[in-house]
């Protein structure tokens, strides 16, 4: 379990750099932080932000069922709507990034993600 949180630091950290160079592409400079708590809700933790332009992402190693993507799914848009009122603006961007996962689960992700207007950052996909 040690091992298993460690990784999945080192992918939150991973994937505040994916949105930088991404945010880089569009022209915009934006030191990604990651690991951020903000007092909402109690306090919630956001796995990587960029204040300016308000950025969310959500970042986990593994997705093993649908269920746990809807998960991963809901907890991003919840940090996203505690983001927007802790800062006072609107998301320019969600993010979430998935290590692995599945082949059935992995075009889930694509198709709900799609849906919801999330960018889908995915790793690999096994059988």
């Amino acid at each position: 379990m040690e091992i298993r949180d460690s990784l999945g630091g080192a992918y939150e950290y991973y994937t505040a750099h994916w949105i930088e160079r991404w945010l880089e592409g569009k022209g915009v400079h934006c030191d990604v932080k990651a690991n951020v708590t903000i007092p909402v809700d109690g306090s919630r933790e956001i796995d990587a932000i960029c204040y300016d332009p308000l950025v969310v992402g959500e970042a986990t190693i593994k997705v093993n069922s649908i269920e746990e993507a809807e998960g991963e799914i809901a907890k991003l848009l919840e940090n996203a709507k505690a983001a927007e009122r802790f800062f006072n603006r609107k998301t320019t961007a969600l993010i979430l990034a998935v290590e692995n996962a599945p082949e059935q689960v992995a075009e889930y992700l694509r198709r709900r993600t799609s849906e919801l207007g999330i960018i889908l950052v995915l790793g690999r996909e096994y059988s």
